[in-house]
């Protein structure tokens, strides 16, 4: 059977982050926004009502695992657009198995980070 990285990975998510505002250079201000950071293929799932009760004790409220290749570069201020949700990142980035192959990171519905790393 042929094996494809879509089976373990089926969805599209970008990383973005947060981008202050800028002097113009005229006295003014450039917004500032979220701005793509990288794409990257994933696995978004749902957690389990249990998990949720559980988050919800302890005031992180979790709604998604989100899974993706190794990499470095991502930070829980950053959020994840998946689809047309946007989703903020609540925990660090964690290497499942340290075998530097697959990272899982937790998230909750809604457009910004809680900023912590």
């Amino acid at each position: 059977m042929f094996y494809s990285p879509y089976d373990e990975f089926p969805h599209e998510i970008t990383f973005q982050h947060e981008v202050e505002s800028q002097s113009d250079g005229m006295g003014g201000w450039i917004p500032g926004g979220w701005q793509d950071h990288a794409t990257s293929e994933a696995l978004v799932t749902p957690v389990s009502s249990r998990e949720i009760a559980q988050a919800e004790q302890t005031r992180n409220p979790i709604d998604f695992e989100v899974y993706y290749p190794y990499r470095t570069d991502i930070t829980p201020s950053m959020r994840v657009k998946y689809g047309d949700e946007l989703l903020s990142i609540k925990t660090a980035p964690m290497d499942q198995g340290g075998q530097h192959e697959i990272m899982m990171i937790e998230c909750s519905r809604g457009n910004a980070s809680d900023g912590q790393e």
